[in-house]
């Protein structure tokens, strides 16, 4: 069996075998590195959480660690002979590893091997410490984000230290002391404030027989000291001076090894990039001008300095602001690093580290410039990046000064340029978040909130130039995204032109091809803010980020980015969350990712500059896709249908599988609204071709197709149009028949009036139901599509009995029986049949109703079809209702609820639980039928189904009469009776009687 390993010192990395192991995101492997090196492998969900996030946790923080645990099983179990290594443990969770499959274990266990052997074996003990510091890679868990990460660095990094110490002990011990000067001298270096490395550098020294340099060593090490931290040597190193000087034969160990030819004892000895004695100090005052007419923002500027000026800690205090271009980070930072400036008395640093462009700023170069502004004389710079950066630290020290890092690249370019103590603060802005900065706040920058975009727009133009056009303000900023760049734009072009009126230029923006024209002003602009970002992805990074901007909705699911791509799935997640990193996109939740409007506008405009076809390419994958997945749905929402067989073309993938209706469901609230803006997208661009007549006939036939495929999409997604936003969904259908109409396609005209009339029976809009499903019928039978043509005289046979037209409504329901037959659509016909037994029933036929549906019933459920089975239990229930037998409608609506509320079918537990409530009425149960009314009143309302509001509200009114609140039942049915006014139903006159009966009472 291939055994898991894993090294934390260094970057994170992990194997089985000799197999590389991908272990996801930084955060991810943020989670993985706790539970590496928590005791026994676990944690619990909270310690978790504060060890990624600390203080501030994002709000779906338990989501997300349950994500990154189901990432980190794929990962790890996929060997079958050990599948359990992440297991569950209360609310966190465990890693179940050998011993010693942790480096870092393996340098604990190796160093505590070497303490026993180290009094009686000391060459033992020396080997074993080597073979531990061996095991590291760099520094310990390099780029991880997050506090325990941060700790584990601190505390590797001082477990290395000290081995290293002790190694080099054991060496003086074995006579070997000449060999360790060399990196003894770097220690010193690197560790300029610890004493030990100093003390162990001496007595390397006099081994070698270097007293002098021994000596040399101590002076410039408590120079040093008391300069930089004005104590004195402790007793270690004083002692050990005066041993020297006392000429301590006992320093001395084995005779000295020949020094290297050319090298002066005092550069072989003296350790590099020590501080110079320090001149008076001089007060950089480096910060930016802030902004006259900063606007919002009040809250993030405050936390940003306070975090900059709390006292107490034991390091510099660290903060990074994060995000898009644009967004405003360099302005916020300003404001706020000048309200923290009396906290720095010793001045203040300023840089743009150019991180966005194509020639960062190199760090060396910046500390040539901070160590001047701090009053080092230009021959005290030493050269090279450590050396400069140590002497930065130095000159820090002591000091307090807030260091501004504006555009930084990443964390190595910052790393050098931090200082060292707890009196200096700094603060960076970056268009990415910054994993493995030792930070105190990490502020991840949003846009304007309306309010604050309206405020700067009027701070700029003027409050009462702004109030001449206040409805169309927001319209303004809407249409910016809220960018702060855009709302300035907006706002220097309105200045700039007196005559300009927010409405023109709110109407200039609305075309979304010329926006990103619009928002530019002199040097500024949105869309060389984005430009920046662009041009730093790789050639992956910007396929991607072009292609997937033509997924229409308000964000993108992983699946469908990675059929897109044409990619599975891990590699793509890999892709999108790389661009996340660098802030071109966004990730609302695991899996789920969004542009900025403005950042997907000048995404499809890079598109069409540098890749030809590739929106007509997305564009025709997506549509596959989706229709793949409605289709899939459809199958799940109603079984053995063959509507889904006859959608789309014939070469459509399989599409994914659901494994029940509330898995299907799901998939379609989370694509529906991308899949609706598609198809509305499609039909406009349609449209503009038509009329603009300039497309060729190639691209003529390619629209038409495109075009028939959004119907079909659409049409799949109507069976859950419950689910959907009617709206945009009424709207799409419209622009869609409309193109059609112009198509000359006769198949693709009926199926959009179709849908128009399917969307429109389902909004209750039944005159425009009737006319639109007419036009569907006739175009259906003249195209053959005897599929849809079945559908569309159920869907008449709907109208028709909403108008009471019973016998209309059965005629229509015999001939889609037949064709269902026909057709072999079993569940089709079944479903009709139910429709059928419901315009009995309100013909007065109720025992015939009963009767269908107790037929209807067992081969429902023989095909497994939860919606058709509650729906038959519902009319049966209202069969039985009408025949007086109460108990038993009562068991059946119990029945449908049951089913409706398992499967999630809200619209269905609404009725049922309506009707289940009038039942109990009926049986002298009034309370209980409140409260089942009641519930059913607010799923009505959540559902925006005004025809089951009223139906409840006539419920809840005849329970409350029955309980003597005459009052109460007459407000509960006035407003029934104006909702089924509204919607022009014969309810209305219902509810007159009853009214009038309450009167007469």
């Amino acid at each position: 069996m291939e055994e898991l390993n894993f090294s934390v010192l260094g970057p994170l990395r992990g194997s089985r075998g000799s197999a590389s192991l991908r272990l996801g995101s930084p955060q991810q492997q943020a989670m993985l590195a706790v539970l590496l090196l928590r005791p026994g492998g676990a944690a619990g969900a909270a310690e978790l959480i504060d060890a990624l996030w600390g203080e501030d946790p994002p709000s779906a923080a338990t989501t997300t660690v349950r994500t990154y645990a189901w990432r980190c099983r794929k990962v790890l179990e996929t060997n079958r002979a050990n599948p359990e290594v992440l297991v569950s443990l209360g609310d966190g969770y465990q890693l179940l590893l050998k011993p010693g499959a942790v480096d870092a274990h393996q340098a604990e266990q190796l160093a505590a091997q070497a303490e026993l052997a180290a009094a009686e074996r000391p060459e033992e003990a020396r080997e074993l410490l080597a073979r531990a510091l061996r095991l590291w890679q760099g520094e310990p868990l390099a780029g991880i984000p997050g506090p325990f990460a941060e700790h584990q660095r601190a505390r590797l990094g001082e477990l290395r230290l000290r081995l290293l110490a002790e190694r080099i002990e054991l060496d003086l011990r074995l006579g070997h002391g000449a060999r360790c000067v060399p990196e003894l001298s770097m220690l010193t270096t690197d560790y300029p404030f610890q004493e030990r490395p100093y003390a162990l550098l001496m007595r390397a020294l006099c081994q070698a027989g270097r007293q002098a340099d021994a000596l040399a060593v101590f002076r410039r090490a408590r120079e040093l000291l008391i300069d930089q931290l004005a104590v004195e040597p402790g007793p270690e190193l004083s002692g050990l001076h005066r041993r020297i000087l006392d000429g301590d034969l006992e320093l001395v160990g084995a005779p000295a090894e020949p020094q290297a030819p050319g090298v002066p004892a005092d550069r072989a000895a003296a350790p590099t990039g020590s501080a110079p004695a320090r001149p008076a100090l001089p007060r950089p005052a480096q910060l930016p001008s802030d902004v006259s007419d900063f606007t919002g923002r009040a809250a993030q500027v405050e936390r940003v300095r306070e975090a900059l000026t709390r006292t107490g800690g034991c390091a510099p205090a660290v903060v990074a602001v994060a995000g898009m271009g644009g967004v405003g980070k360099t302005v916020l930072a300003l404001h706020a690093a000048h309200r923290a400036r009396p906290a720095f008395p010793d001045g203040q640093l300023y840089a743009d580290l150019r991180g966005s462009g194509p020639d960062p700023l190199a760090p060396e170069l910046l500390l040539a410039t901070f160590l001047a502004a701090l009053g080092a004389p230009p021959e005290s710079i030493p050269d090279g990046v450590e050396a400069r950066s140590a002497l930065f630290r130095s000159m820090a020290d002591g000091r307090r000064l807030l260091i501004v890092l504006d555009n930084a690249r990443d964390s190595a370019q910052l790393r050098p340029l931090l200082p060292g103590t707890a009196g200096c603060a700094v603060l960076v802005t970056s268009r990415t978040r910054l994993v493995g900065l030792p930070s105190v706040l990490q502020l991840d920058l949003e846009v304007f909130t309306p309010a604050e975009a309206t405020d700067l727009l009027a701070a700029v133009i003027g409050a009462d130039r702004l109030a001449a056009d206040r409805a169309q303000t927001l319209e303004l900023v809407g249409a910016c995204g809220f960018l702060p760049l855009a709302v300035r734009i907006v706002a220097a072009r309105l200045a700039a032109r007196p005559a300009w009126t927010v409405r023109g230029l709110a109407e200039r923006l609305t075309d979304q091809r010329r926006r990103i024209d619009e928002l530019r002003i002199g040097d500024l602009a949105v869309e060389a803010a984005f430009e920046l970002g662009y041009r730093q992805l790789t050639t992956a990074q910007a396929d991607a980020f072009r292609v997937i901007s033509w997924v229409d909705g308000p964000d993108v699911g992983l699946a469908v980015a990675a059929a897109v791509l044409a990619l599975d799935e891990r590699a793509t997640e890999d892709l999108l969350e790389s661009l996340v990193d660098v802030a071109m996109l966004e990730s609302p939740a695991p899996g789920r990712y969004r542009y900025h409007d403005l950042l997907r506008a000048f995404a499809r405009r890079r598109s069409e500059a540098e890749a030809v076809d590739e929106a007509a390419r997305t564009t025709e994958r997506l549509l596959d896709v989706l229709l793949a997945g409605a289709c899939a749905a459809l199958q799940q929402a109603v079984p053995g249908d063959p509507t889904a067989g006859a959608l789309g073309r014939a070469t459509r993938p399989s599409g994914r599988a659901f494994a029940n209706l509330p898995q299907a469901r799901a998939w379609v609230a989370a694509e529906s609204e991308g899949a609706i803006e598609l198809a509305a997208r499609l039909a406009g661009e349609a449209l503009g071709a038509t009329s603009a007549s300039t497309s060729t006939t190639a691209a003529d036939a390619a629209g038409s197709a495109r075009l028939a495929t959004a119907v079909d999409l659409l049409i799949a997604l109507s069976a859950f149009s419950q689910d959907a936003h009617y709206g945009q969904l009424s709207l799409a259908a419209r622009a869609l028949a409309d193109a059609a109409a112009l198509t000359g396609n006769q198949g693709a005209r009926g199926r959009a009036a179709f849908l128009c009339g399917t969307v429109a029976l389902g909004a209750t809009r039944l005159g425009e139901a009737r006319t639109e499903t007419r036009r569907a019928v006739a175009a259906c039978r003249a195209a053959g599509d005897t599929v849809i043509l079945r559908q569309a005289l159920n869907d008449l046979g709907l109208i028709e009995h909403s108008q009471r037209h019973y016998q209309e409504a059965i005629a229509c329901y015999d001939e889609a029986i037949a064709l269902a037959r026909e057709l072999g659509d079993r569940s089709g016909e079944l479903m009709t049949r139910v429709n059928a037994a419901m315009s009995r029933l309100r013909s007065g036929r109720a025992q015939e109703a009963a009767d269908a549906c107790e037929a209807a019933l067992p081969e429902l459920r023989e095909l497994r079809d939860s919606p058709g089975t509650a729906y038959g239990l519902y009319v049966l229930g209202l069969a039985l209702y009408d025949l007086g037998r109460y108990e038993e409608a009562a068991l059946r609506y119990t029945e449908c609820l049951t089913i409706a509320t398992d499967t999630g079918i809200r619209a269905r537990e609404a009725h049922a639980r309506y009707r289940l409530a009038d039942t109990l009425r009926a049986m002298g149960r009034p309370r209980q039928a409140l409260r089942e009314a009641r519930t059913a009143l607010e799923i009505c309302q959540e559902l925006g189904a005004e025809r089951d509001q009223g139906l409840a509200l006539v419920v809840i009114g005849r329970a409350l009469a029955q309980l003597g609140d005459l009052a109460a039942a007459r407000e509960r049915l006035t407003r029934a009776r104006e909702l089924f006014e509204r919607l022009a139903l014969p309810n209305a006159e219902d509810v007159t009687v009853l009214l009038a009966e309450l009167d007469e009472a």
